[in-house]
């Protein structure tokens, strides 16, 4: 079955979609299978119940904030930088932003995404050291933004790594998965998962499942 379009936000509030994803997680945490006929709403987490005011300016190669983290594959670089960026917009965090506390609580919007693939994640502290490792390039990057070329290909590299994986995968996530005989049959599928997110990133999760491409198709590409 191919799926077009997974993981769209639900037409319910804010609180109540965010509610029936943490169930959904917290039952595929307890080793339950659970069959959800409609995707799970991505996240769209609001750093403060204030309205958010940002400007309008785009962040040189990031492009512009973003109030929330969706989609039906693992979040990218960009997707957190653009998320980090909207927290840092927020009127509580203008004039004096603690990049330490902010990128904590953007890996604390991606985390969830990493729970319903069913892969083990490092800590959250190493998380956010592995995201201000990110934010550090950037900077350097952006103090010579006026420029004219890109002397040894930095800036594209850099836009090749924005649009890669978000990568906070623990260093045992693949054994671990292998570990867990409460999968079974699907261990191969997640750790495919996983590898494909790393790489081409052409496979999306639609509950608990993930969806490749049909064979056909592949054969058809080759």
């Amino acid at each position: 079955m191919f799926v077009a379009d997974l993981l769209k936000p639900a037409n319910k509030s804010r609180d109540t979609s965010q509610d029936n994803f943490t169930m959904a997680v917290s039952k595929e945490l307890r080793g339950r299978k659970v069959d959800i006929s409609e995707p799970p709403p991505a996240v769209q987490r609001q750093a403060s119940r204030r309205p958010a005011t940002r400007s309008a300016t785009e962040t040189f190669l990031i492009g512009y904030p973003s109030s929330s983290i969706s989609g039906s594959q693992l979040p990218t670089n960009r997707q957190a930088f653009q998320y980090f960026l909207h927290l840092q917009s927020l009127p509580e965090n203008t004039g004096n932003p603690k990049h330490q506390d902010l990128a904590n609580e953007t890996v604390e919007a991606i985390i969830p995404f990493w729970q319903m693939a069913r892969i083990k994640t490092m800590t959250k502290y190493n998380a956010a050291q592995h995201f201000m490792t990110l934010h550090k390039k950037h900077r350097d990057l952006a103090r010579n933004k006026g420029r004219t070329g890109d002397p040894g290909g930095k800036r594209s590299a850099f836009v090749l790594e924005l649009d890669s994986l978000f990568d906070i995968g623990a260093s045992d996530a693949i054994q671990e998965i292998e570990r867990n005989r409460l999968l079974s049959r699907e261990k191969d599928k997640d750790i495919r998962f996983y590898q494909d997110q790393k790489t081409e990133r052409k496979a999306h999760m639609s509950g608990h499942d993930k969806i490749f491409e049909s064979r056909s198709q592949q054969q058809a590409e080759r």
